[in-house]
C-alpha cells in the first residue's frame, strides 16, 4: 500500500509537468499568427519591448511581486536568462518574421529543440537513452517538418541563408541557451519569479534601447484595438507560455520539455487553420502522428 501511494505521489509532479508543457505548446502557437498581425504596422524592436514587458507585469502576482533569490550566484543566471532569453531571442525573432513567410519560419523555430537537446547532453548530461531514445527525436524532428511544409519542394526556401531565416534561427539558439540555463534556477526558484523577472527586465531593457533609438512614438502610436491584440498574445502566448515551460523544464526535465514542446508548430497549424481558414493536409495529419510516436518513445526512454 506504501508503495502504490509513493507511485502516485511520484506520477503526480510529472502529470502536472507534462500537462503544463502542453498547455504552453498551444500558447506559444498561438502566436505565430497573432504576431503577423501588429508586426505589419509595428517597428520589430518596438513590439517586441510591449510585449515583454506587459508579460513581465502580468506574471508579478504569480511570482508574489519577489524579486529576490538565494544564491548571490543566481543573479548571475538572471542576467544571463534574460540576455539571451528576454532580450536577443525575441527581437531576432520578431525581426526574422518580418522578413521571413510563415511556414518557413515555423520550419526553423524547430531549432529550438535541437539546440537544447544538443546543449543540454553536451553540458548537462542530459540526454535520449540508446538507440530508441535517439530515433525517436530523429523521428519528432521529420515530423516537425513534415507538419509544416505543404510539400518537399518547400523545403528549398529552408536552407537559403537570407536574413530573416539566419535571425530565426539565431533566436532559437539564444532560447536554447536560455532553457538550460533556466534550468539551474528552477531548481532553487519557483518558475513563476524567473518568468517574470526575465520577462520584465528583457521589456524594460528593451524599452529603454527603444527611446534612445527614437522608436518611443511607435509605442505611443499604437491604436487601441491594436493595443487588445498585443495584451493578448503577451499575457498568453508569451508570459502565460513561459511561466508553464519553466513549470516543466522543473518537473520533467529538458529533453522531456523539448520533446512535448515540438508540439507548438503542429498547434500552431490548426490554430491557423481555426482562425484563418487554413485546411489541414493528410501530409500534417501523418506528421502529428510521427511527433506523437516520437514523444511517447522519449517519455519512456
Amino acid at each position: 500500500m506504501v508503495t502504490e501511494k509513493g507511485k502516485e505521489s511520484h506520477r503526480q509532479p510529472l502529470l502536472i509537468g507534462y500537462l503544463s508543457v502542453l498547455f504552453a505548446a498551444v500558447l506559444f502557437g498561438s502566436v505565430f499568427s497573432l504576431a503577423k498581425v501588429p508586426l505589419a504596422t509595428i517597428d520589430p524592436l518596438a513590439l517586441t519591448a510591449v510585449v515583454y514587458t506587459i508579460s513581465g507585469l502580468a506574471l508579478i502576482p504569480f511570482a508574489k511581486a519577489s524579486f529576490t533569490f538565494e544564491r548571490r550566484d543566481d543573479y548571475f543566471y538572471v542576467v544571463i536568462v534574460t540576455i539571451f532569453g528576454g532580450v536577443l531571442a525575441p527581437v531576432l525573432l520578431m525581426y526574422g518574421l518580418q522578413q521571413t513567410a510563415a511556414s518557413t519560419a515555423a520550419i526553423l523555430t524547430n531549432g529550438e529543440i535541437v539546440f537544447t537537446i544538443a546543449l543540454s547532453s553536451i553540458f548537462f548530461g542530459e540526454k535520449p537513452h540508446g538507440r530508441v531514445g535517439l530515433f525517436a527525436v530523429i523521428l519528432v524532428v521529420i515530423g516537425l517538418i513534415i507538419a509544416t511544409t505543404e510539400d518537399l519542394k518547400a523545403l528549398e526556401s529552408i536552407v537559403q541563408l537570407n536574413a530573416g531565416n539566419i535571425m530565426i534561427l539565431a533566436s532559437m539558439f539564444m532560447w536554447a541557451i536560455d532553457n538550460n540555463v533556466s534550468r539551474r534556477l528552477t531548481s532553487r526558484a519557483s518558475p513563476a519569479k524567473i518568468a517574470m523577472v526575465k520577462s520584465l527586465a528583457g521589456g524594460l531593457v528593451l524599452i529603454a534601447i527603444a527611446l534612445a533609438l527614437g522608436k518611443g512614438s511607435i509605442i505611443t502610436g499604437i491604436k487601441y484595438d491594436m493595443w487588445i491584440l498585443i495584451i493578448g498574445m503577451s499575457v498568453a502566448g508569451f508570459g502565460g507560455a513561459l511561466l508553464l515551460f519553466l513549470e516543466g523544464i522543473k518537473r520533467i526535465g529538458t529533453v522531456k520539455t523539448m520533446s512535448m514542446f515540438s508540439l507548438t508548430p503542429v498547434f500552431g497549424i490548426v490554430i491557423a487553420a481555426l482562425s484563418l481558414g487554413e485546411s489541414i493536409t493528410v501530409f500534417q495529419g501523418i506528421a502529428t502522428g510521427l511527433i506523437i510516436l516520437g514523444i511517447i518513445l522519449i517519455g519512456r526512454h
